[in-house]
């Protein structure tokens, strides 16, 4: 296999387009630098992992109900949490964003545990907005639990959650892994801390009526907020929503059924399932949400703080903090395995970079990262699944998923094209292969979980209860298909003849489902970035390996369809960019929003992987574009591009991630792509 960019960065400088190749070149080396001086001694690689305001405080309510000493820190978490408020006083769920009032709630309440006075400028601004926007009656049901634990709202206008779900089988219909992952790792303590209905105690006392933030109320004798849907309108058009409201209501009238014979059992049983998966770090799952719910539900079931697993759960969330002049906060999740796998393929696409000792470092810290052995929820309903994957975060062994897996997989090729026949490869591959879903397509975390039913739940005010297969990941895994199936006749290490069969019948079913897809303007929507940009350059990106060998030339033509919506879609100043409204009802139109390096590296790689020419007028805008915006510069040297607005997606509508180090090593890949279709051309050309 050629590794793209590995060959000689000395190129004699073309002119395409007026776009100068040596300028190229140079951009890279920079940026090649800047990665350097961001790597760990040990080889990795880990950006901060954004997602607003929330994360801090749900720390600031974990700390203030468990008994949490913060106080040393609680002006670098309130410089934080005010450094993310918006004009109006609102907090959005991202930059840029509007303001959201569950998101805003959390803040001010943050803010006023962290000792900031309620007549304060910034907190009028922000009382103003919340009662605006209809005040706590209107969040959202994660944010009820949170301030029905200080009596600020009534339990009873929270939705039931009965611990006996967690009795269910794994096969069932529903059970608590019929939830994807990030919703599982809440709901599961969660339902401890619905059986208990805890009461902390706020800076006036403790009370199940508290007035401490009755300012919030546009009527704060009125404060048994309802929920959902109203029981006339889902017995007219939804019979699966009318069931669940009448469940949920049956177990309102019978408390919650918290002293049925089963309650007992279903506790102890949730508390055995959480000391399990306490990582061997101290921490618990790879989501802080779920992590401090934890820590929350243990502590109501009778442990202490100065129990071993909370003590090390409290030790170990200290290594989740980022802290710089914007203040300090908690992240909700950390990404070094991927911003390590995605670094090492920006810096091998960039140059020859694959035999770098630091590479190589990298390539051995993801190996010693690899998940193997039973231990995963996964085996609970796919025992037939061999292991090998990869997780997303530092330590979170229970939980491998797909899309990390096969980037490191991916990662793996670029640095070594012998890697095809190692085991490490190979074990990865078997998982994902192994995770392919009914559909043809693949999820994230789990294999045929997706009954879209459970989203009619009083619950679910998220719309994302579950794990569908996705074309972005699906585009991500059909890449490596390709290479799998290209590698059976590799000069350099050679696919087993098993996995290359797998994969080829893999790429049979993902295919067709790829093609169903597709949007009418060609385009494919995107699940885990934003937004349609996303979602096509990854599905090129895998059908352009199968283009060749279609008699029927109709994967070449979903290619053409997704690089002409492409090219339809860049701005005027040479870049591409898109919207959080993209994902909105009804939404935006697809790519509209600011031009930023990420979106305009995922155009660029989507256009290179469906063969459009180096010297295409939109490819070179495109680069000329990241070339002008190579402006961001580290202390020890090296060039890199800014964003400010989030492109990485946790729930459409409801959350977007702000992975600070995109923004860097797509970019990477888009320029090294592009000199490697320069030197092609050129080969040809002589």
């Amino acid at each position: 296999m050629e590794v793209p960019g590995a060959g000689d960065r000395d190129l004699e400088p073309k002119l395409d387009d007026g776009l100068n190749n040596l300028d190229v070149t140079r951009a890279l080396s920079r940026a090649d630098e800047y990665a350097y001086n961001l790597q760990h001694p040990d080889g990795h690689w880990c950006g901060e992992f954004a997602t607003g305001a929330f994360p801090t405080a749900e720390y600031v309510f974990f700390s203030q109900a468990c008994g949490v000493d913060i106080s040393k820190d609680a002006a670098l978490f309130r410089k934080h949490i005010l450094s993310l408020q918006n004009s109006d006083g609102s907090w959005g769920i991202a930059p840029d964003h509007p303001g959201d009032v569950s998101i805003s709630a959390e803040a001010y309440l943050a803010l006023r545990l962290l000792g900031l006075g309620s007549e304060c400028r910034d907190l009028q601004l922000a009382r103003s907005f919340i009662r605006s926007a209809g005040g706590i009656a209107k969040v959202r049901v994660l944010t009820r639990i949170f301030f029905a634990q200080f009596g600020l709202i009534p339990w009873d206008a929270v939705p039931q959650l009965p611990a006996e779900l967690a009795l269910a089988p794994s096969q069932s219909p529903i059970s608590i892994y019929t939830f994807w992952v990030a919703v599982r790792l809440s709901i599961v303590p969660l339902l401890i801390v619905r059986h208990h209905e805890p009461i902390y105690a706020l800076p006036n006392g403790k009370s199940t009526s508290n007035d401490f933030l009755d300012e919030l109320w546009l009527d704060p004798k009125k404060k048994l907020a309802p929920y959902g849907r109203p029981f006339l309108e889902l017995v007219k058009s939804d019979a699966v929503g009318f069931s669940f409201k009448a469940l949920d209501s049956l177990m309102y009238l019978f408390k919650g059924f918290r002293h049925g014979p089963l309650r007992y059992i279903a506790r102890k049983k949730i508390v055995k399932w959480l000391l399990e998966r306490q990582n061997s770090d101290g921490s618990w799952f790879g989501y802080s949400t779920g992590y401090q719910l934890t820590m929350q539900a243990l502590l109501l079931e009778g442990f202490k703080n100065e129990d071993t697993p909370i003590r090390r759960g409290i030790a170990a969330i200290q290594t989740w903090m980022w802290e710089d002049n914007d203040g300090k906060r908690i992240q909700l999740s950390n990404s070094p395995i991927w911003d390590t796998a995605m670094m090492m393929k920006g810096l091998c696409s960039s140059g020859p970079h694959r035999d770098d000792g630091r590479v190589q470092l990298a390539a051995s810290w993801l190996k010693a990262n690899q998940l193997f052995g039973p231990k995963t929820d996964l085996a609970q309903y796919c025992p037939d699944l061999p292991s090998g994957g990869f997780a997303f975060e530092y330590c979170n062994p229970w939980y491998p998923d797909v899309d990390d897996t096969a980037a490191v997989a991916l990662s793996m090729l670029d640095q070594d094209p012998g890697a095809l026949e190692k085991f490490p490869f190979i074990r990865a591959t078997e998982f994902i292969l192994g995770m392919q879903n009914a559909d043809g397509g693949w999820a994230a975390f789990d294999r045929d979980r997706d009954p879209s039913w459970l989203h009619k739940s009083p619950f679910n005010d998220m719309d994302n209860l579950c794990d569908p297969s996705t074309a972005d990941i699906t585009g991500r895994v059909l890449e490596l298909c390709g290479l799998v199936i290209r590698g059976a006749n590799a000069a350099t290490g050679r696919s087993p003849p098993d996995l290359v069969y797998r994969a080829q019948r893999a790429a049979s079913r993902a295919i067709p489902y790829l093609a169903s897809l597709q949007e009418a303007d060609g385009s494919w929507w995107g699940r885990w970035g934003i937004n349609y940009i996303f979602g096509t350059y990854n599905v090129i990106g895998g059908l352009a390996l199968f283009a060749d060998g279609d008699g029927k030339g109709s994967i070449a033509a979903m290619m053409q369809r997704g690089a002409a919506f492409l090219t339809r879609i860049q701005h005027s100043d040479g870049g591409w960019g898109e919207s959080y409204a993209t994902y909105d009802i009804p939404p935006a139109p697809p790519g509209s929003g600011p031009s930023l390096p990420t979106p305009t590296a995922w155009a660029l790689l989507g256009l290179l992987s469906a063969s459009v020419a180096p010297d295409d007028p939109a490819i070179c805008r495109g680069v000329r574009w990241l070339l002008r915006e190579q402006t961001k510069a580290h202390s020890k040297g090296g060039l890199s591009w800014f964003e400010r607005p989030h492109t990485g997606v946790g729930f459409p509508r409801k959350l977007y991630i702000g992975y600070k180090l995109y923004e860097h090593y797509f970019p990477m890949m888009a320029l090294g792509q592009y000199m490697s279709a320069v030197k092609a051309r050129e080969v040809k050309k002589n």
